[in-house]
């Protein structure tokens, strides 16, 4: 069975897991005991510092090694992965897979008579996949209707929604191209309030004057009548650029509501 809980979380992402992680590779039915993506933050269904551990293996290898990897208070014997993309673990005759994504990471928990590798393949070809995919599912769902939306008559000249990595989740058509050291600034500037000040912000290559934000959580930027927000959530960067009409107000309102209410969601 699975865990209390687990097919609610999923949902409406089960039928990525039914059709990717329980199928037959090869000659042998492969039935994964539990098979789930969970955001990066965690869920509920573990101990945050079992998902902690995890994220922390994954940005800095071999730090699992000595203590094991823990999920769900059982305990699994670390072998050999792929360092910063792929965790395996051993338990016994079964095992678990953990293939980390852009926004996710993508588990399986295998036992007799499934093989290893067949658990590995699934997961991580569902990992790559999402890798490649970006996650966008309902991503841009969220620039055309929420960030590109009306307010009062006027609208945002463009709108992304990026990760922390500079990974482009989604974007309206006049969002300008982002080079990588200009969200690499950016995101200095989350972490170290006022590095921006001296040189500006840049975005697609054009220089904004750096205003009074909220240091840590709201980048905000002039450029004569029109300006940018960046509003920094857990997994990504909540930007909007505006022009006359649009009043600056409008704009954070627009970009800081998103970003309030992905936060909230854990990302």
């Amino acid at each position: 069975m699975e865990p209390s809980g687990l097919r609610a979380l999923l949902s409406p992402r089960c039928f990525v897991l039914d059709n990717w992680l329980k199928n037959k590779p090869g000659n042998t039915e492969l039935k994964l005991p539990y098979c789930y993506i969970m955001k990066l933050k965690g869920e509920e269904l573990f101990k945050p510092d079992e998902i902690n551990a995890i994220i922390k293996e994954f940005n800095e290898p071999g730090t699992l090694a000595p203590t094991g990897l823990f999920l769900a208070g059982a305990k699994y014997m670390v072998i050999q992965g792929e360092a910063g993309a792929v965790i395996r673990g051993k338990k016994g005759a079964g095992g678990i897979c953990i293939k980390k994504t852009g926004q996710a990471m993508v588990f399986g928990i295998y036992d007799e008579p499934v093989a290893p590798g067949q658990c590995n393949m699934v997961v991580e070809r569902l990992g790559d996949y999402l890798v490649d995919q970006g996650i966008k599912m309902s991503w841009q769902a969220y620039v055309d209707d929420h960030l590109m939306c009306e307010i009062e008559g006027n609208h945002l000249f463009a709108a992304a929604i990026i990760g922390h990595d500079g990974t482009i989740w989604a974007q309206s058509a006049t969002f300008p191209q982002v080079k990588p050291e200009e969200i690499t600034a950016i995101m200095n500037d989350f972490n170290e309030p006022g590095s921006l000040a001296p040189t500006g912000l840049y975005l697609g290559g054009t220089k904004y004057m750096v205003i009074q934000g909220e240091a840590g959580a709201v980048i905000r930027g002039k450029k004569g009548p029109g300006g940018v927000t960046v509003k920094k959530t857990a997994m990504s960067l909540i930007i909007g650029i505006y022009d006359e009409p649009m009043a600056p107000g409008q704009c954070n309102m627009i970009v800081e509501r998103l970003g309030d209410y992905l936060l909230e969601q854990g990302f």
